[in-house]
Parts: C-alpha cells; structure tokens; sequence
C-alpha cells in the first residue's frame, strides 16, 4: 500500500504534475509546516500550469497584498520550471534588488533541497555563489534584478519553440509609496516595451506578471489597455468576489479569465467579511490593493495642490458642524460623517472629523459626543441634510435642546464639486497636518468626480463646509442649497 501512495505521489509531483501539487510538497520541507491553502491557489496554480504547457505566453494575476503570490507565481513557479526543465533561463524583476535576491535565494535553496533533488535532475553550479544570478549544470540559469534597474547579459528562454525553455516573471514592479509618482510609474511601465521584450529570446517565451493594483496607469493597467500591444489572459482575484461586475471596456488588451468563486471573501481564513469592512476605511487602497480597481483619478474635480494645510489654528470668527449621515448601516454601505470647521480671514479650515457606520442609536451618541468635545467653542451650531437617517437625528439632537438645523440638498453632486473646486484650488480651504483621517480624505478628495465613482461620504459635508462658509449658500442668505428645515 506504501509503495502505492508513493508511486502516485511521484507521478504527482512528475515534471508533469500540477504546481499545486508541487507547492504543498516542499512547502514544510521549506517553513517548517504545512500550506495553509485558500480557494485561489489551485485557480493560481492552474493559471500557471498553462503556462508551463505553452497555452498561456502573456499573463497578468492581480491579488490582494499577502496572499501568498511570490511563494506561487515567483518561488514554486521557477522552482518546478527548472525541474520541468534543467535547461530553463529565467529573469526575475521585482522592484527592489534586495527583494529579488530574497525571491532568487528562496528559489535556489528550493532547487537544493535533497527532496528535491530525489524526485529531479536539476543542480545548481557550485560556482554559482550569487544570489541574484546563478546557472544549474545544464546551462539553465537565473537573473533577479529590480525592475526599474538595468537587466543586461542574460535572456529569459532560449531559441527552442517547442518546449518550456524559461519565463519573465514580474512581482510588483512598482512600491506603493511609487504609485503617485508619473516619473516612477512611467519608468517601469516603459520597460513592458523595450528593455523587459528585448530579454526574451523569442516572443514565444511566456510573461507572468503578478501583482497588486495600485493606480489605474501602474504596470498592469498600461499593459491591460495596450500598452505592450500584447493581449493578455488576466487572472483578477478580489478580496471581496462580487457578482455582476463588468471588466473595465478600457482594457482593451486583457482577456479575463473566469475564477469561478463564489460571493464572499476570497480566502475567508484571511479576511472575514467584518475584517474587509475595516480595510474598507481607506477607500482607495481598498479598492484599489484589496479590489484590483484603482478609482480614475482624470476626472476629479478638484486640484489638490490647491489645498493648505495648518498645524496650528488661527483667531476663529466662528465654527460649525455639518453632518452626512448613511442611508443604511449594513456592511456595504456608506459611512455617517460629522465635521467640524471653523471661518477665518475669509477662509474655512476643517479641524475635526469622526466616521462610523452606526444604527440610528449609535449615530446619536457618537454625534452627541463629537458635539460634546467641541461645545465650548464658539460655534453656530449644526447643519445635517433632512434625509433618511439625517431626518431620525435632526430630531433626536433637537430634543436634546442641540442647536441642528435641517438643510437640502438640491443640486447635484457634480454641480455642487464644480462650485466647490475654485475655492479650493485658489489656497482658500485648509485641511489639518498630521490629522489621522487625512489620508483617507485626501484619496477621496482625489478621486472624487461627482458622478459616482469610488466614496464620497467625507467630501459631502466639506462639500456643504464651503458652500456655507465661502460660497455663501447661508441659510440667512435664503439659498436652496442650505434650506431652513
């Protein structure tokens, strides 16, 4: 019976054997412990094989950060090619030299390992001490360098069309602190199509790249919408799998291909539905990082290198509060938002915030705590559009004897950015340095074009902070925008 489980486990791990397979083999050899797996690494794993068989040569794989890509896409992959094929020459590009050298390593005490050795021909030279560019005794060998660094004196394959000779693998090219940055960005998207082709032996010679989303123009999204000419079979994997969601017409160079998961969290053992809700507060790397849908950025309205920015407040004439309340507390719904701004020299600083999804006894007591924390400053009270859950709260805060007043929103969000954007863009509104909530603003603020796109909930009552303090839309002024409830 042993010989049996042995016999079957051998042709399991076989040169033609799956790198699923391959993965939960060596993976204790290597960590010490077993593979703890998730739905997407056989849907990976699969992806990859048919690479290997040649029916795949262009390939793009989008994940969620910490889930395990490298090990699959750069460690097992490249690993199981050698074994496929002594002969094979891989290139590595990551975007650091010291993460490529780790990732190169990691592959070459694979290689090494006397498991491995049992059930493959592959060695690595004795000569070959680098860690970033070594060669196994058949003349296969491997290059791993960054990504936005030169890659010369070595090709991935060889001239050989009939078999797997090698790949260029990609790992996150570009740092999420990069993805900002045009000049950084450019600087690795421009590779898809000179220096990263040229080090392919043949144009039959496969590409993987895999990554995590991080602006709609970083290396995917230039190769999804022509940047290489090539078309490109693109395994995108969610954090959260949502039904119904089309793939971007832009991309007019990637070819979807159908993971067949069900709704819910992508590796649940990971992130829970509850623990996706937290990721969720920083809306663009949500949808971004976690979703593989970086939100435009072309279309926002405002500028915002128009923005100031204070570390200590001026004389305040007055503050204010205004408040946007969700429809809904449910998980996939908008955040409730109350801020508080003050007027100076004919110019509006926002100095607090707090964000929550709260049910209509939650709302009450964290806006009747916020209002508590700033009630000895000389304010003119609050202002909370007379909607849904805003209506439940203009009343409960009433009754308390909180000076709230109702107002309506008439116009539409696009309208009401375009009044807001001037007085932005002329240094006439001031956000606070260092404030915690900031970055998530900035990101919404960024990505915000009136139309829908990505989330709003915190430029709505800026939005209103404006029109009341600088656009002059007071309720004393009669405006429809801010209508006396």
């Amino acid at each position: 019976m042993a010989s049996v489980e042995a016999r079957k486990r051998r042709n399991e791990l076989s040169p033609d054997g799956n790198l699923i397979d391959f993965a939960r083999y060596f993976f204790p050899d290597r960590e010490g412990m077993f593979l703890l797996e998730g739905p997407h690494h056989k849907i990976i794993s699969d992806a990859l094989d048919k690479v290997y068989r040649g029916e795949t040569t262009r390939l793009i794989i989008s994940l969620p950060p910490g889930y395990t890509k490298t090990e699959f896409a750069v460690v097992n992959f490249i690993a199981k090619g050698f074994q496929i094929n002594p002969k094979a020459r891989f290139i590595h590009a990551t975007f650091s030299d010291d993460l490529a050298r780790e990732n190169s390593d990691k592959i070459k005490s694979l290689i090494e390992l006397p498991s491995f050795q049992e059930l493959s021909d592959v060695e690595v030279r004795p000569d070959s001490s680098a860690k970033d560019r070594w060669k196994t005794t058949k003349n296969g060998g491997m290059l791993a360098k960054a990504a936005g660094g030169p890659i010369t004196g070595f090709r991935a394959g060889y001239m050989d069309k009939e078999n797997f000779t090698g790949a260029l693998v990609v790992d996150d090219p570009l740092k999420p602190d990069d993805a900002f940055s045009p000049v950084k960005r450019h600087n690795v998207n421009r590779r898809a199509t000179n220096t990263f082709r040229s080090r392919l032996a043949h144009d039959g010679v496969p590409i993987v790249v895999i990554m995590q989303r991080l602006h709609e123009d970083d290396f995917a999204g230039y190769l999804l919408k022509g940047g290489s000419g090539d078309i490109w079979d693109h395994l995108e994997l969610p954090v959260l799998i949502e039904k119904g969601i089309e793939y971007p017409k832009e991309w007019t160079h990637g070819r979807p291909i159908d993971h067949g998961l069900p709704e819910g969290p992508l590796w649940a053992d990971k992130h829970s539905e509850d623990e996706i809700e937290i990721i969720k507060a920083d809306a663009y790397t949500y949808s971004s990082q976690y979703q593989q849908r970086p939100n435009s950025v072309e279309g926002a309205l405002f500028q915002m290198a128009g923005f100031e920015y204070w570390n200590e407040l001026p004389q305040i004439e007055y503050f204010r509060f205004y408040a946007d309340t969700a429809q809904k507390a449910e998980q996939r719904n908008d955040f409730s938002v109350i801020q508080l701004w003050g007027k100076a020299n004919g110019k509006a600083y926002l100095v607090d915030q707090v964000r929550g999804k709260w049910e209509a006894p939650d709302l009450e007591k964290h806006a009747l705590a916020f209002f508590a924390k700033h009630k000895d400053k000389r304010h003119r009270g609050m202002l909370v559009e007379d909607k849904v859950s805003g209506t439940g709260l203009i009343q409960s805060l009433q009754r308390q004897g909180i000076p709230v007043q109702g107002i309506q929103r008439n116009r539409d969000k696009y309208t009401r950015g375009l009044d807001a954007a001037p007085w932005i863009a002329t240094g006439m509104v001031y956000l606070p340095a260092g404030a915690s909530f900031l970055d998530t603003l900035k990101i919404e603020l960024q990505t915000f074009d009136g139309l829908g796109t990505g989330f709003d909930d915190q430029v709505d009552p800026l939005m209103d902070a404006i029109a009341d303090m600088l656009g002059g839309f007071t309720p004393s002024a009669g405006s429809v925008e801010f209508k006396l409830i």
